[in-house]
């Protein structure tokens, strides 16, 4: 009876927070309608993907107290078509020792009409700590539910006890799934290392395994030959199309001009035939707002990913215009993976083609708060541009050979309002581009070139007046919008 109590005071205090701030966030110009958003505060990694009892389930970090993160929640919400959202109450917070600074990322597994969900808590001792090596405690902890929104008592799997000691505090993060009979969970971790007596640690994985889901110990683990990253976040293990996947978002690579162009990556890497990963590495997507993916393997047979629609630690480069309305972040439309050309592709879920659709006539309009897509083929040898918004406020998306390139830099030079101080990213396909399939979601666009061999993610904040969609030098363009 106590928890349950307990349970009610810290849903009631999100409930009427979500509650006061109601009239301001609707009354906002930048909320979407097809992406899952915050209904109050900060967002950020998508957590426990699943499909149960036939209903998505998409768990988040929220915080509803804070429009600039630091809260200690999972959000949750509910979607029969992965299209529309309905939120419901947060399923987790921080009751209990090992959780008590937070309720960091974790992953669902659904098993005999049961959802088990791991997560890892974080502890933040008080003191004088760098909090790499000391202060910080990771623990992995368990949690049932028959619904998805009841949690059973929490269960701790793994302590600092249980990681190899040459690791450091930072392990997080378990993605675990069922195997002939096992369980395996992967953590992201930051391994102490060396180079002569210089500090400079690795990012790696560490991979469990299990016969009941609540004693786990090491099976191996997954390093690089040559150090690449100090820290891999967010690790996802699966297997797509007979190949062998790892997701992972390395922390620390060094920036080139046209790879890595964020603070830190999302990528992933094909060990089908032994390779470690830094060599098969390619990133998810190449604009200024993703991190942190999650797949999961649907009723369907579907592999689908989501991401967080941001990138952490970017207060200094860029931000978001919503932040005055309360509300900060979203997540990515959820993708179907697949295979092609020794390379995964990302394309919109198919459940896309199911709303309604009205063809606008040319290749300028307006659009409001409606989705919108824009379908282009390319002429051989022609350059094609995109533009969202005007020429002195808006994005442009430049497509030749086999390079596409979107900034918010006008002709002079000078970073448009709506980027909120994003200015260019490149990226680059393995032959020329073909075509190009874009979705603006009020203020999230998603560049999808050569059915998903290269997606670009990026928000965008303009004012009702400066929505305008232009299209030149494409053989063929189709714009769309959906119904109000």
């Amino acid at each position: 009876m106590g928890k349950e109590i307990e349970n009610e005071n810290w849903v009631n205090k999100v409930r009427a927070e979500e509650n006061r701030q109601k009239d301001r966030l609707n009354s906002c110009p930048f909320r979407m309608k097809y992406h899952i958003m915050p209904p109050v505060g900060w967002l950020n990694d998508p957590n426990g993907l699943c499909q149960f009892q036939g209903t998505y389930q998409a768990y988040f970090q929220y915080s509803p107290l804070s429009v600039n993160g630091g809260g200690g929640f999972w959000g949750h919400c509910t979607s029969q078509d992965l299209l529309h959202w309905q939120y419901q109450d947060p399923v987790l917070t921080t009751d209990r020792p090992e959780d008590r600074s937070g309720v960091y990322s974790g992953s669902a597994l659904i098993e005999d009409g049961t959802m088990y969900l791991f997560y890892t808590g974080n502890v933040k001792l008080p003191g004088d700590y760098d909090y790499i090596d000391e202060g910080r405690i990771s623990s992995q902890l368990m949690v049932s539910s028959k619904d998805g929104q009841h949690m059973s008592e929490k269960t701790v799997l793994l302590g600092m006890k249980d990681y190899p000691e040459d690791m450091t505090a930072h392990i997080r993060d378990p993605k675990v799934w069922k195997d002939q009979g096992h369980y395996y969970m992967i953590l992201g971790a930051r391994k102490r290392d060396f180079d002569g007596d210089r500090r400079r640690d690795t990012g790696c994985a560490l991979v469990y395994v299990s016969d009941n889901k609540k004693q786990w110990k090491l099976d191996h683990e997954i390093l690089p030959e040559e150090n690449f990253g100090y820290m891999w976040e967010c690790p996802d293990l699966f297997e797509l199309d007979g190949e062998k996947i790892l997701s992972y978002c390395p922390q620390g690579l060094p920036a080139e001009p046209e790879r890595c162009q964020n603070l830190y990556q999302s990528g992933y890497s094909i060990l089908t035939n032994g390779e470690t990963p830094e060599k098969t590495f390619r990133e998810w997507d190449l604009g200024f707002d993703f991190y942190a993916p999650q797949t999961f393997e649907d009723e369907n047979g579907r592999r689908i990913l989501i991401g967080w629609a941001g990138v952490p630690d970017t207060i200094e480069t860029h931000r978001n215009l919503s932040v005055q309305n309360g509300w900060q972040h979203c997540l990515t439309i959820p993708r179907e993976l697949h295979i092609e050309n020794g390379a995964v592709y990302q394309r919109p879920v198919r459940e896309i083609d199911t709303l309604y659709w009205n063809r606008e006539e040319g290749t300028l309009c307006r659009f409001g708060r409606e989705m919108v897509k824009i379908e282009t083929a390319l002429q051989e040898g022609v350059p094609a541009e995109i533009r969202i918004g005007t020429e002195e406020n808006g994005l442009t998306i430049h497509m030749e050979a086999d390079r596409i390139q979107m900034t918010f830099l006008n002709e002079k030079g000078e970073s448009s309002d709506c980027g909120g101080g994003r200015t260019t990213r490149i990226g680059r396909t393995a032959s020329e581009i073909r075509h190009a399939f874009v979705l603006i979601d009020n203020s999230i666009a998603e560049i999808f070139v050569n059915d998903g061999e290269v997606v670009m993610t990026t928000r965008i904040y303009l004012e009702e007046p400066e929505r305008m969609i232009t299209v030149n030098g494409c053989r063929t363009c189709e714009i769309w919008k959906t119904e109000e």
